[in-house]
């Protein structure tokens, strides 16, 4: 198997302008305030399609989503950075809740700092979770947030060569679907994205 580069995919090239000096590893305990702190601008981003509003203190009230975060077993917390900086995070679920989720993956949360946007740094990190991670996927977008669904799309269908059915849950939600059990897992994944 070809090891990839910075930007690179076995399964393909990642986007053509991804910067070198990424990577995505597994967040360490030591790093639970920053993925939190992060979450804050994640929600942020949020607001422009879901209605939130900060308390008194002017943050966000995410105690109830670094909850969510933390409890529940079987979710993978990955931290993205850009020459050792925190550019974004994602968390896995290693099971979907939705319907037919059985034996499938599921991205809850995916974020890149607008300053990393635009640069093919989601492109490269959604490539290298799912290079980390083959089997079964849903990846859920609610149906405000039309540029989601756009990029998602795009990333999914060049990453699979097409293969992916969408589908709406009864929210009516887009859900992508697809599964990559035929990809080898990508040794240099499961220790980092591009470095």
């Amino acid at each position: 198997m070809t090891v990839p580069t910075a930007g690179s995919s076995p399964h393909g090239p990642a986007h053509a302008t991804a910067p070198p000096g990424w990577t995505l590893e597994p967040l360490r305990a030591a790093e639970r305030p920053l993925l939190e702190r992060l979450g804050e601008l994640y929600i942020y981003d949020y607001t422009d399609f879901a209605a939130w509003d900060v308390g008194e203190d002017g943050r966000f009230e995410t105690d109830a989503w670094a909850r969510r975060l933390w409890d529940r077993p079987g979710r993978d917390a990955l931290l993205l950075r850009v020459d050792g900086q925190p550019a974004g995070f994602a968390i896995v679920d290693n099971r979907s809740p939705e319907p037919g989720g059985d034996g499938r993956r599921y991205l809850a949360e995916f974020f890149v700092l607008r300053r990393y946007r635009r640069r093919g740094l989601g492109e490269t990190m959604a490539r290298a979770i799912f290079d980390r991670y083959p089997g079964g996927w849903h990846v859920l977008q609610i149906p405000e947030n039309v540029p989601a669904q756009r990029f998602w799309r795009r990333v999914i269908g060049a990453y699979t060569g097409g293969r992916y059915e969408e589908i709406r849950n009864g929210r009516g939600e887009p859900i992508q679907v697809f599964d990559t059990s035929d990809r080898a897992p990508d040794p240099r994944a499961a220790t980092g994205g591009g470095r």
